[in-house]
């Protein structure tokens, strides 16, 4: 038997669209979502460091 998360297999948000997404549920616009995740310095996840707990 198959799961929801198996079923609606969703496409993954492009950088430009997850920022629509966020600036649209904050009441911000996407150019304030990108330059405040610049200030917060989040990593691409390619480019990001992988730690276990």
């Amino acid at each position: 038997m198959a799961t929801d998360s198996e079923t609606n297999d969703p496409k993954p948000l492009s950088h430009d669209e997850l920022s629509e997404v966020l600036a649209e549920a904050t009441g911000t616009t996407p150019e304030e979502i990108d330059r405040g995740a610049e200030a917060i310095e989040i990593e691409p996840p390619e480019d990001a460091e992988v730690v276990s707990e």
